[in-house]
């Protein structure tokens, strides 16, 4: 695999007339099943970088508004379709308050609103929202699980139906401009009563990937994972959130998939390994 790696990196570093069609294997073509997860992982990483901008582009915002205020600040929850979702920063009370609310229309904060009284109740869903959130990290925490990095991401992603888990995801943090962290990412689904699960880990470890060299366009990054017998969502919300296209590649028997910015996952063919 390691061999495997080294060959596809350099490939993904030639010039487009240097890599040719002689030297890959034809990709496999998904069954309708795999299509259909790979169609869900795209979506959901869509809607994970969405709601990842619109909390950190609501924090500098709401910050310098709170003021002495800030240590009022509980945390936030998003939520919303992928297009246009919307950030709500909460208080400390019990039970909680809403302080701020705006929307991410276009990758910008739009309706931008401080909350005080009636505008401040906060909806059931969302007050589930925030529990669940609170309950996946004290499971978090309980396991001994800490970030690659200073401090982890996290995002809420609501449930798809009354009765089903809250998903909330622990994002380990970019670190330096360039970069593109692909391990230290986990999961907990909260259950409906507010119970978490066992946090689940997208990778065996800690893992990012550099900057791409210096003026070399969309140079594709290239990792694997051992966890799934395909990509996952924290690598389409790493291609979504960092704007940089990635092969993953999954183990026994090879295989490779191709993840874009705002594209369907494809399979990729991968080079042929030379014979000796």
């Amino acid at each position: 695999m390691r061999r495997f790696l080294l060959l596809l990196a350099a490939c993904a570093t030639l010039p487009a007339a240097a890599q040719t069609t002689p030297t890959t294997v034809p990709a496999p073509v998904p069954t309708a099943a795999e299509q259909a997860e790979l169609d869900r992982i795209v979506a959901r990483g869509r809607l994970m970088a969405a709601y990842d901008r619109a909390a950190w582009l609501g924090t500098d915002d709401v910050m310098p508004r709170l003021g002495q205020r800030r240590d009022q600040a509980g945390g936030w929850i998003v939520d919303g379709p992928a297009s246009e979702p919307t950030v709500v920063f909460h208080d400390r009370s019990n039970p909680p308050r809403a302080l701020y609310s705006a929307r991410l229309v276009g990758g910008k904060l739009v309706d931008a609103t401080m909350l005080s009284g009636d505008a401040a109740i906060l909806s059931p869903d969302r007050l589930r929202l925030i529990a669940a959130r609170n309950a996946a990290a004290r499971a978090i925490g309980a396991a001994g699980i800490g970030p690659c990095g200073s401090s982890f991401n996290t995002v809420v992603v609501p449930p798809p139906t009354a009765t089903g888990p809250t998903s909330v995801y622990f994002l380990s943090p970019q670190m330096k401009a360039g970069e593109m962290p692909i391990g230290g990412h986990y999961r907990v689904e909260v259950a409906v009563d507010g119970t978490p699960g066992t946090p689940y880990a997208f990778s065996k470890g800690c893992m990012t990937l550099p900057p791409p060299p210096p003026g070399v366009r969309e140079a594709l990054a290239i990792a694997s994972t051992l966890t799934a017998p395909l990509p996952n969502e924290t690598h389409s919300f790493a291609v979504e959130a960092y704007r940089r296209p990635l092969v993953v590649v999954i183990p026994g028997p090879a295989r490779a998939f191709l993840l874009r910015p705002g594209q369907p996952v494809r399979p990729f063919a991968m080079p042929a390994t030379p014979r000796r």
